[in-house]
């Protein structure tokens, strides 16, 4: 998944801006997708492919996001699809796919971010999943100034760092951080107002001192 539009990031970072653009695509109701999931379970273990092949750009990404190392994004998207497929007899049929296996990689790459050794600076703008290699044919200024923000969010505390990425980034409302990360929507939003925050201090020389 590319990095989103700088104008579009910083307007969201900078003037609090809550989008649900997300939302509507994970929410969205996909016939494929049902009839994947119930010819999974009778037993068609190659209608899974529909599921992998929708939304594993996705679950890479947020991976990515949290753990920084392409490899350990990849490896976990796909460990998260295993399980999942383990345990999809108990998926509620009713229910969207997507925001079940964003739960399911968000869970695990916080596991992997909370165990390993933290010697992660060499690895901001050289260890990134292929499908975002794409920005090199954004113009340099828009790749200079995501870089830019890129570098800002990482050096968050851990959960401000994990929600400001989920929202800004990935572009998931507060209920859906909320569970996708076992949280109250009310300690999102608390998280999330600390990253602005500190997230404006830092970019203050690219959008000025006029904060609200």
């Amino acid at each position: 998944m590319a990095f989103p539009g700088s104008s579009d990031l910083s307007s969201d970072l900078i003037g609090g801006v809550t989008t649900e653009r997300s939302a509507g695509a994970t929410r969205g109701d996909d016939p494929l997708e049902r009839r994947a999931i119930a010819a999974v379970r009778q037993g068609d273990p190659g209608a899974y492919d529909y599921l992998v092949s929708k939304y594993m750009k996705r679950v890479v990404s947020i991976a990515w996001g949290i753990v920084r190392n392409a490899h350990d994004a990849e490896d976990l998207a796909q460990e998260a699809f295993v399980r999942a497929y383990e345990h999809l007899p108990r998926f509620r049929s009713e229910e969207p796919f997507g925001p079940w296996i964003y739960r399911i990689v968000t869970n695990l790459s916080l596991d992997v971010a909370k165990h390993r050794t933290r010697f992660r600076h060499e690895e901001l703008t050289m260890a990134e999943p292929a499908d975002r290699r794409d920005d090199a044919d954004l113009p340099a200024h828009r790749n200079e100034l995501a870089a830019r923000i890129d570098a800002a969010i990482e050096s968050l505390p851990e959960m401000q760092r994990v929600v400001a990425r989920l929202h800004l980034v990935e572009q998931f409302d507060h209920a859906e951080i909320a569970r996708m990360m076992k949280l109250s929507e009310g300690t999102v939003r608390s998280h999330l107002s600390l990253a602005r925050k500190k997230l404006r201090a830092k970019l203050a020389d690219l959008y000025g001192e006029n904060d609200e």
